[in-house]
């Protein structure tokens, strides 16, 4: 008798004799067709209403997921797979187990013929289960390689097949006498070719684009497509926790996980403990009341009254836009509880990581809502996946074929970050509040796998998108496309200041766009008086004379280099005070600490603080400063760190305007990481508002902002053409699967410090660090060509001691991070 055939690995030493049901292809294969049946019962009526398809379509949604998850992985019974998951973790595939699955469901003539009865599937279902691991498109090869063996023959293959017949109502399964082989080419005894069989398939497909020209068609292959993704990943997830199969169920797994509901209760409640909090007074145990004298403002009750499913509140800092996004959702709530709907959650987006843990923190934390803070070093309780080899999850496995690489441990850090996303996205099938990086939503457009693995939460939810002016023009093309192929989704855009290109997009993209204008009598309170400096040194006396009088000061600075100058500078002028720098080269479990300091210091009237920042006081910081020092920037961002000037006036308490001295840029060569056009848009932005004679309030920036911003409008078709998740026929999507870029390049690289790998390995051995430890301890710095020979740990470079230094005191709290060290 044959040995089983296995679609996972697993641990001998755990596992001593048979293989343990969440190993072999069978139990696995019926596990994934379980959970597409239970996802598609649960979710698929919200997943269609999402992409605005009929209703009537679940039907055939069902049937074409369900096959889609019996496809994916019956090419898994092949010479080349079941020696790769019994240990031989070096066997270069001919091809990769689901195109064995594509020429066995769409080619091999018994199969297909057997599938005829559900050939209005089959098209759609093939393309999920060619795309299950996002590695099929025009550029999937062939690999050098000897023959592999398909085991037709092999009784786990039959029992596959009799149970798809059972479960799908298909007639009597073909039976196969003997096993085939399939070589690279017609040369040799194979008795099939995978070359010619390839071309064959892909020449199919691309003859069938010509029938999805409608998006409609495309959002309904998209969600099979992402529905397939998860499937197999909680089927893995939810089968290696329970080990046999008689100790879980899937439906009842996914059903609990995915009828979490978060009610107008829930979000009456996260409020009014947030209110009671601003009063610095303890919560009572009835959350039902407001403090007494604490309303909400005319323009947070029209943002959470908009009659759209997509609403843009265009309000400037401190106009209490978040808490009109929790009223908005608990409107939302009310009206899925009005019909009887279960499943809801709400997603709050912002742009930043450092902006989702303050946010998290003041909003969620402590309320009674178990929210999830998912973003790319968020703590969560993790588990184990059913997994098959490294090389299965390497993204770059098809550039590094053939080639030698000096990094032979490339495979299994990619296989250690696709466990943590996905591990991360399940987490949030069970949160009724997560707050999460925009990343987390929209990489849905690019084929992201932590979204695509949460595309049947986010389906379920009312999505918040914050701060939508710092999103990059690829990560905006993105939010257009989702926009317009998600229009039941309700989605609210919240910004201090939008150029008009880009306000006209979303206008064009979808019609019913309601936009809510910020409150007046915030908008129109003069807050800042504008002043040009004449370099830095003149700022010095300003913040001097702040700091006597026990105010505070934010300072930000467009270099890490050049805030850390400023800071070393302030702590000798002004010893004895509490002093701060702030930026992205301290770890992140530095950084946390920093940001709570600096938060709680400038919360203590009459108590004098100055901090020094990089961008990341744009959004990352929720305080109020009584002086505020800028480098020159681009508009966007000096609207945001004017936001940090004189925050917490209001028309009852308006106070006196507050001083922003504009450093200027001299030299052509400091101008970055902003580009001449938009430093010179900025200084045309300042005159004109020099030139009111007065001062300033928040609509006189974004007044101003709408007569300088570039009216250069957003290319929809370019934006469509890289959402690689719906694709364009004949360029992108459909049966072509490969993750796309979320965001544009950027400046730095995440890294790990080797004192700090040295001290784990001391601690634990050669065990890989779990994943909250690598977050703790992860750390950016400017990119070099160095890093790309580092060694590397779960994906992440390590920095050797020689090349990059680490200035932070844990006993203090004082330091700035790491940097590279001069040669």
């Amino acid at each position: 008798m044959r040995p089983p055939l296995l679609a996972k690995s697993y641990d001998h030493r755990d596992f001593k004799g048979a293989p343990p049901d969440f190993a072999l292809l069978t139990q696995h294969s019926r596990d994934v067709a379980a959970a597409c049946a239970s996802l598609a019962e649960v979710v698929g009526p919200a997943a269609l209403e999402a992409a605005g398809l009929d209703a009537r379509e679940g039907e055939r949604f069902a049937a074409t997921l369900r096959l889609c998850g019996w496809m994916q992985d019956l090419g898994k019974a092949n010479s080349d797979f079941q020696a790769m998951v019994r240990g031989q973790t070096q066997i270069q595939q001919l091809v990769r187990h689901e195109v064995v699955s594509g020429f066995l469901v769409w080619l091999d003539p018994a199969i297909r013929g057997w599938l005829a009865p559900m050939e209005e599937s089959l098209l759609v279902a093939t393309w999920g289960a060619l795309g299950h691991h996002r590695k099929f498109d025009d550029e999937a090869g062939i690999n050098l390689g000897t023959a592999l063996t398909v085991h037709a023959a092999h009784e786990d293959f039959a029992t596959i097949l009799r149970d798809m017949a059972a479960d799908l109502g298909l007639p009597e399964p073909p039976s196969f006498a003997r096993d085939f082989t399939i070589g690279r080419n017609r040369r040799g005894d194979a008795d099939r070719a995978a070359g010619p069989m390839r071309q064959q398939m892909v020449d199919g497909f691309r003859d069938a684009e010509a029938a999805f020209q409608d998006e409609s068609a495309r959002r309904f292959v998209a969600l099979v497509k992402g529905f397939g993704i998860a499937a197999d990943v909680v089927a893995s997830a939810v089968a290696r926790r329970g080990v046999t199969a008689a100790r879980y169920s899937l439906p009842e797994s996914i059903g609990r996980s995915l009828s979490t509901t978060l009610t107008r209760g829930d979000l009456t409640a996260l409020i009014h403990r947030w209110a009671w909090r601003t009063y610095d007074r303890d919560a009572p145990a009835d959350l039902s009341q407001l403090p007494p004298g604490f309303g909400y403002r005319p323009f947070q009750e029209r943002v959470a009254a908009s009659p759209s499913r997509v609403t843009l509140a265009e309000a400037g800092c401190g106009s209490g836009k978040s808490v009109a996004a929790y009223l908005w959702a608990r409107e939302w709530a009310a009206r899925r509880e009005a019909a009887g709907a279960s499943g809801f959650r709400l997603f709050f987006c912002l742009p930043t990581t450092g902006t989702s843990t303050e946010h998290f923190k003041d909003y969620a934390l402590e309320a009674d809502v178990p929210a999830e803070l998912v973003h790319s070093r968020a703590s969560v309780d993790l588990h184990t996946l059913a997994t098959t080899a490294d090389q299965e999850e390497d993204d770059d496995q098809d550039a590094r074929a053939g080639a030698t690489r000096r990094d032979r441990t490339a495979p299994a850090e990619s296989a250690l970050r696709a466990e943590r996303d996905k591990i991360e996205a399940l987490a949030l099938w069970d949160a009724r509040v997560a707050v999460a990086t925009a990343d987390t939503v929209l990489g849905l457009m690019a084929n992201a796998r932590r979204a695509l693995c949460a595309l049947p939460a986010i389906v379920q939810s009312a999505i918040v998108f914050d701060e939508i002016h710092a999103f990059d023009d690829q990560l905006f093309g993105h939010l257009l496309v989702f926009l317009r192929n998600f229009p039941g989704i309700p989605v609210l855009l919240m910004t201090a200041s939008l150029p008009e290109a880009r306000r006209r997009a979303l206008a064009e993209v979808r019609s019913d766009l309601h936009i809510v204008p910020g409150p007046p009598d915030l908008e129109t309170l003069p807050r800042y008086l504008l002043v040009e400096a004449e370099g830095v040194e003149a700022c010095w006396p300003e913040i001097d004379g702040c700091l006597r009088e026990g105010g505070k000061v934010l300072w930000v600075r467009n270099r890490v280099e050049w805030a850390n100058a400023a800071y070393r500078s302030a702590r000798e002028r002004f010893q004895g005070m509490s002093v701060d720098v702030y930026h992205s080269r301290l770890r992140y479990r530095d950084r946390s600490r920093r940001h709570r300091r600096v938060i709680d210091r400038f919360k203590r009237a009459g108590v004098p603080a100055l901090l020094v920042a990089t961008q990341v006081a744009e959004m990352s910081l929720d305080l109020s400063a009584d002086l505020l020092v800028t480098d020159e920037a681009s508009v966007p961002a000096m609207i945001q760190r004017l936001g940090r000037l004189n925050r917490r006036a209001t028309p009852e308490s308006p106070g006196s305007p507050k001083q922003a001295l504009i450093v200027p840029i001299t030299a052509k060569r400091d101008i970055a990481p902003y580009s001449e056009e938009e430093i010179e848009a900025s200084r045309v932005w300042r005159s004109g508002l020099m030139k009111l004679g007065r001062a300033l309030h928040q609509r006189d920036l974004s007044e101003q902002f709408a007569l300088v911003a570039s009216g250069r409008s957003l290319d929809y078709s370019a934006a469509e053409e890289a959402a690689v998740f719906l694709g364009v026929p004949e360029r992108t999507g459909l049966w072509r699967t490969r993750p796309g870029s979320t965001r544009g390049a950027g400046y730095t690289v995440t890294v790990l410090l080797e004192r700090d790998m040295d001290a784990h390995r001391r601690e634990h051995g050669a065990r890989v660090p779990a994943a909250e430890w690598l977050r703790e301890h992860e750390v950016s710095i400017p990119i070099a060509q160095g890093v790309v020979s580092w060694p590397r740990v779960a994906g992440l470079p390590v920095a050797p001691e020689d090349a990059v230094t680490y200035d932070y005191d844990d006993s203090t709290g004082e330091g700035t991070g790491a940097r590279w060290r001069e040669s």
